[in-house]
């Protein structure tokens, strides 16, 4: 009896440890955890915000559905676009009608693409370039953060106070190691 309790208890910590929980994980390849990456940059953003002056954004399920979908129409693609060729979901002004019926709204977009585990020029909160590797959720996070705040329209619409709600869907290639993000801002 003793041996298969320690057996179950060594199997229930080796799985424990197959999905990754916090941001200092390690990332890795062959389950990559979107929920806690989209988790992470979705916080990083918010604190951005607020540091910047601005109310967080509420996370809203819709607004997922809008990025998600866009970040699925990205995934086989080599260069990102705001555009879809799809009937109804062209732009993202589409997409959120396609997900919901509002007559008044502004909705915002952003996109990006960096890679983990392999070294890459990424961005440090100052603008500044250098290589470095991604190697925790947490600093992928920081990277794709860092990314959005040197472009002027995506920081444009990470600090616009007009928007009260975002999401963000993101798709990791194990293949070649890119992290692709799709970040989508309204009010409604």
């Amino acid at each position: 009896m003793k041996k298969y309790s320690l057996f179950f208890i060594g199997l229930f910590l080796s799985f424990l440890s197959i999905n990754a929980q916090n941001g200092s994980d390690q990332i890795n390849p062959s389950n990559f955890n979107h929920q806690l990456f989209e988790k992470l940059i979705f916080e990083k953003v918010n604190e951005y915000r607020v540091a910047n002056g601005c109310k967080p954004l509420k996370y809203d399920t819709i607004i997922y559905k809008v990025a998600k979908d866009h970040n699925d129409f990205l995934k086989n693609k080599t260069q990102l676009t705001h555009d879809q060729p799809t009937p109804g979901k062209r732009t993202i002004q589409e997409r959120l009608l396609h997900y919901l019926y509002v007559e008044k709204y502004s909705v915002g977009e952003n996109i990006a693409r960096t890679f983990v585990l392999i070294p890459t020029y990424n961005y440090d909160k100052n603008g500044k370039t250098a290589i470095s590797t991604a190697k925790t959720y947490n600093e992928a996070a920081t990277y794709m953060l860092n990314t959005w705040m040197q472009s002027k329209y995506h920081n444009e619409n990470i600090l616009n106070k007009k928007y009260t709600l975002g999401a963000i869907a993101a798709y990791f290639n194990p293949k070649d190691k890119s992290l692709t993000a799709v970040q989508v801002f309204a009010n409604i």
